[in-house]
């Protein structure tokens, strides 16, 4: 089964074609199972060994004081070391607001408004870090989303870059960046 990779800012394309002087050093986007990108699957955020130098400063991915600093700098070390090939950075769950229904279930099963919880739910949305050194060139992209599939998502999917836009497009949003996607 084929998940399609849907590219959400044109920072990524504008690294990628050269238009501007950054490295490719981390790319956000949206897994679907339309090639569209009208039926998510998952979104997430990947990062190369480049990019965790600099979220490595304290207040960048998270404050040198939060709890979990130590633990996010031993993974990082896993990963410049070679122990680990990604961990997770971080995973985003959608908020949950029952119906009105849901809120006076518990009216009529003769219970308490604190016997209303929310339902386990999975998450949408992650960031991961992971041991490359390179640019997370297209082709570089669609391999570690192959190399990840089974161990993120139990299930071993092909991978496409759905919508790949031209150097003259990219450079045309670089420079006039809010008129549009191109034709």
């Amino acid at each position: 089964m084929t998940k399609y990779i849907q590219i959400r800012h044109w920072d990524y394309w504008w690294g990628v074609y050269g238009c501007v002087d950054a490295p490719v050093s981390g790319v956000e986007f949206s897994i679907t199972d339309d090639q569209e990108g009208n039926q998510l699957y998952f979104h997430l955020d990947l990062y190369t060994l480049p990019a965790l130098r600099e979220f490595l400063r304290p207040g960048e991915f998270m404050d040198k004081d939060d709890n979990d600093f130590p633990y996010f700098c031993e993974r990082a070390d896993g990963l410049f070391k070679g122990s680990e090939e990604y961990f997770v950075g971080s995973l985003y769950y959608r908020d949950y607001m029952p119906g009105i229904a849901g809120c006076n279930q518990y009216r009529q099963e003769g219970t308490d408004v604190f016997s209303v919880k929310s339902p386990e739910r999975a998450p949408y949305y992650a960031v991961l870090f992971i041991r490359e050194e390179k640019d997370l060139l297209p082709e570089r992209l669609v391999g570690w989303m192959q190399r990840l599939s089974l161990s993120l998502f139990h299930k071993q999917f092909l991978y496409e870059i759905a919508d790949i836009p031209s150097y003259e497009c990219a450079l045309e949003q670089l420079q006039l960046p809010n008129t549009g996607i191109c034709d």
